[in-house]
């Protein structure tokens, strides 16, 4: 039986829904974020990717003009298209954009479309 590893999380996740580009070493994929953190993902794809795999990626944010580059995100779990990844290289212009995005969620009803 598998085991399962309980996880407290520092950074609460904020159900959103927007569309993103994903690229490995030799892929270009397309997806959706279906939650986000400052500090990480969970999205669906339509490239498939493994545990320890590192991914440039770009956000659209709902509801804000332009996208947010992620410099280096790294994949830590898959299930089928389903995969979340740590962002773990942002310039400090995405992460102000993330965590205002983030903050005005969490006051007010986050714009998931």
């Amino acid at each position: 039986m598998p085991s399962t590893r309980f996880v407290i999380r520092a950074h609460q996740r904020i159900p959103v829904r927007c569309n993103f580009y994903y690229m490995g070493e030799e892929f270009l994929g397309k997806g959706t974020v279906t939650n986000l953190s400052r500090i990480g993902f969970r999205a669906l794809g339509d490239h498939q990717v493994m545990p320890g795999m590192e991914l440039v990626a770009r956000l659209s944010l709902p509801g804000r003009a332009g996208s947010v580059d992620v410099g280096l995100a790294l994949v830590r779990w898959v299930r089928g298209h389903w995969f979340g990844a740590k962002m773990i290289r942002l310039n400090p212009e995405a992460k102000e954009r993330i965590g205002t995005f983030l903050s005005t969620c969490l006051r007010s009803s986050c714009p998931l479309r």
